[in-house]
């Protein structure tokens, strides 16, 4: 008998489609799945099993009478526990939001369950999502799907650790300086983080509003296609197949492909050389914009996640984990107008970097510039966890910094993703240039 848990989200909505599995089963494969994991409690914040059954019975009832919600209606999503859901916890991976309960429905969660997608639970995230690592020493650090030891990724730590592990069958997670991308890189999968603004952040906790993003974490990118369209409102259509001998490329040499470790450049060289193979044209150049734009950052981002959460950090700070309590401190002497300040300066890079790659599909580079450290070094070495974390924050925050639309894929070495950064408002084209890519990793292996 199939097991459609190890599918993609497509799949399984195909399955459904043609009544080779109910809603129901499909549920029913995930809470066994959910049974035998050994490290549930460290992915899952919550589980919702009595929901998540009577939700999969009305979307088999609706399979049955022919009228089902969308393409997608039975399909099983966890949430990153920052996405309200109405009285249920919402608590940021923090102590400092403990016992917090969600008294809305954020937007993207009404868009998805009036699609008829069914949620399984939420999932654990470093605290209030200020790290790239998925580290939480004060709730819980998933393990990495891929090798234990190591970390998860984060922000979005258990909504990519589930997905990969087949606990659901995608998650949603945000992104503000790569919370997506990385720990879909560091687990194998396909991390999308769409334009600042497209996807509601109504009823979503926000770290630094003018950056955050939500995105969903898959595994394809047909499946990001789909949840990306489900989570805006929007009618679905099917992603577009072209070929990438009409596709252009730039690689930036002044920052993104520089000091990679070993595996992440191999990774990098092998994917260049299939996409040059299935004819695309690639040119190299320097975006030395992007060191202009990582220097400003350093006022931006503290300023916002800190004046975000300042009052609730101050009441009791113990609570928190040293390092990321020092980043979130690091925007106590940022004044006001030393913000305004670089947030002009930063518009202005923005216009010369955007005209630089306009007529290109995307600048392509390693998602992180590192495999993902051993935790318990993490823990033990907080000069250790801010140096990595920086580290696997550098390439993607880039997105985040220029207001593009980013997505991560997942190449033939374990842990070290491709990202792909294209023009603000160019999500249909980015994500139909990754399908072409990872089509071309596949007819390759």
């Amino acid at each position: 008998m199939n097991n459609y848990s190890f599918k993609s989200m497509t799949g399984q909505a195909i399955a459904i489609q043609k009544d080779l599995i109910s809603p129901v089963k499909l549920a029913e494969e995930f809470f066994k799945n959910i049974t035998n994991e050994k490290k549930t409690n460290q992915i899952f914040t919550e589980i919702y099993f009595n929901d998540t059954l009577n939700e999969a019975k009305k979307s088999e009832k609706r399979q049955k009478n022919n009228k089902r919600k969308s393409f997608f209606d039975g399909i099983i999503l966890n949430w990153k526990d920052l996405f309200d859901i109405n009285k249920k916890k919402c608590e940021g991976g923090t102590q400092l939001l403990a016992g917090r309960m969600s008294k809305i429905d954020a937007d993207v969660y009404k868009n998805a369950t009036s699609s008829g997608l069914i949620t399984i639970g939420k999932t654990h995230l470093t605290e209030f999502a200020f790290s790239g690592l998925g580290v939480n020493p004060k709730t819980e650090t998933p393990p990495n799907s891929i090798k234990q030891f190591v970390a998860p990724g984060g922000s979005s730590s258990g909504a990519a650790v589930a997905t990969a592990l087949n606990l659901s069958s995608a998650g949603v997670g945000s992104d503000t300086g790569g919370s997506v991308r990385i720990p879909a890189a560091w687990n194998n999968l396909v991390g999308f983080k769409p334009t600042h603004g497209k996807l509601s952040l109504n009823g979503v906790l926000k770290l630094c509003p003018n950056f955050d993003t939500v995105g969903p974490i898959t595994k394809t990118v047909e499946d990001s296609f789909y949840l990306y369209k489900i989570l805006k409102g929007e009618s679905l259509n099917t992603i577009g197949n072209n070929t990438l001998k009409n596709k252009s490329f730039l690689i930036d040499t002044s920052f993104l492909i520089q000091n990679v470790c070993d595996e992440v450049s191999k990774s990098f060289q092998l994917s260049i050389k299939r996409i040059i193979k299935s004819g695309a044209n690639i040119k190299e150049i320097d975006l030395n914009e992007i060191s202009k734009a990582t220097e400003i950052a350093k006022k931006l981002f503290p300023y916002e996640a800190y004046n975000s959460w300042k009052k609730i950090i101050e009441a009791n700070p113990e609570k928190m984990h040293p390092p990321v309590l020092e980043r979130f401190r690091g925007g106590i002497s940022i004044s006001y107008n030393d913000y305004l300040e670089a947030w002009n300066e930063l518009k202005n890079i923005r216009k010369i970097f955007l005209l630089k790659i306009h007529k290109y599909d995307a600048v392509i580079s390693p998602t992180c510039p590192i495999t993902p450290p051993l935790v318990q070094k993490l823990l033990e070495d907080d000069e250790f966890f801010t140096k990595s974390n920086l580290l696997s924050l550098r390439n993607t925050r880039v997105a985040n910094l220029f207001g593009l639309t980013s997505i991560s894929l997942p190449t033939e070495i374990n842990c070290c993703g491709l990202m792909l950064l294209s023009k603000p408002n160019d999500e249909i084209n980015l994500l139909e240039t990754a399908h072409m890519i990872e089509q071309c990793f596949k007819n390759n292996k």
